[in-house]
């Protein structure tokens, strides 16, 4: 697989130190505005909370002085 992706025209490779800075994981997509929203849904028993981005995501959150904060 290394091989191949070494072979494909235009691919640079990285450097050991470059190699070192990227982090794992999966990049945020989210459009998830930060902040605290009156109007939720909520899981009875626990402070978690949901509402939804402007894309019609599910953006989570706690529950803190009667507001959903993501």
């Amino acid at each position: 697989m290394k091989k191949m992706i070494n072979s494909i025209p235009g691919i640079q490779k990285l450097s050991k130190s470059s190699q070192k800075e990227i982090k794992g994981g999966m990049p945020s997509l989210s459009d998830c505005v930060r902040g605290c929203y009156r109007f939720y849904i909520a899981d009875s028993g626990s402070n978690a909370c949901a509402v939804p981005s402007p894309s019609g995501a599910v953006c989570f959150g706690t529950v803190q002085n009667g507001q959903c904060c993501i």
